[in-house]
């Protein structure tokens, strides 16, 4: 069984509170085709569902706000992420300060558990999957929204790599081991759900985008995990590098097409 780094835990922690609702301000505007970003398709997958739904590593509250048939419950680490939800949500949805493989819910009392672009982060992932069965009701259902793999070619997040690497070779930095790869894996996820209990798995690949300035594809590139590690020579040198590399992949009116790559996973319980 995989074991928590301490060094990654303290890192996202620190992130999350100085960095609380980003992830809402750059991925929410992302669409697919019809429209929807990867919070919408998460909460329709859960549109059958019974409250009270758990909406895990909830940040913000962003997800929540789009659940039906509220209120529901959110946890997360961060104290900051949820000031912000309680900010957006009011006093009617519960909160909860808590780490995820210690849920402080009763056996079988959810209706529902879901959980978007975090489940990679959840360490140990055995031990947190084990927890959302315990809390499921019989045949209560599990959806988690996972990055996938970017597409094959130039495009912003090849540049990114390409980018970081040289930046890296110049300024190094020890970044922790931040996420589980099994999560990214099908059939490894695969067999961690049917090993706690989640059965009936099902994947389906989307994706969503949205055009962005080079400045703002910047900003965006800079709030991944990571780039806040480097010196602030390190930091300008990315910055500098990437405007370069993103701008030959503008468009005459100067926009990016900033894309994430997503799978919808969904379970239930047994």
């Amino acid at each position: 069984m995989a074991t928590r780094d301490p060094d990654a835990t303290a890192y996202l922690d620190e992130w999350h509170e100085l960095h609380a609702g980003a992830t809402t301000r750059f991925v929410a505007p992302l669409v697919d085709s019809e429209g929807h970003t990867s919070y919408q398709v998460l909460a329709d997958s859960m549109s059958k569902a019974e409250a009270p739904i758990l909406d895990l590593a909830c940040g913000d509250g962003y997800l929540l706000e789009l659940l039906a048939n509220g209120p529901h419950i959110g946890v997360d680490r961060s104290a900051a992420e949820l000031r912000l939800a309680r900010r957006r949500l009011g006093d009617t949805t519960p909160l909860v300060r808590s780490d995820a493989t210690g849920l402080p819910v009763a056996t079988g009392s959810l209706g529902g558990a879901c959980c978007h672009f975090a489940l990679m982060l959840l360490q140990p992932l055995e031990v947190v999957l084990e927890e959302l069965a315990r809390v499921l009701r019989p045949s209560a259902p599990f959806a988690a929204v996972i990055p996938a793999s970017p597409n094959e070619g130039q495009n912003v997040w090849t540049v990114f790599r390409g980018v970081w690497q040289e930046v890296v070779g110049t300024h190094p930095v020890a970044i922790p081991a931040l996420q589980d790869d099994r999560a990214f894996d099908r059939e490894q996820l695969a067999e961690l759900l049917s090993g706690s209990g989640l059965v009936d798995l099902a994947f389906r690949s989307f994706s969503v985008s949205r055009q962005m300035t080079v400045d703002e594809t910047v900003q965006f590139l800079l709030l991944l995990y990571g780039p806040d590690l480097l010196s602030p020579d390190g930091r300008d040198d990315l910055v500098c590098r990437l405007k370069v590399g993103l701008a030959e992949l503008a468009n005459e009116d100067g926009t990016v097409a900033v894309f994430e790559n997503a799978q919808l996973v969904t379970a239930r319980r047994g």
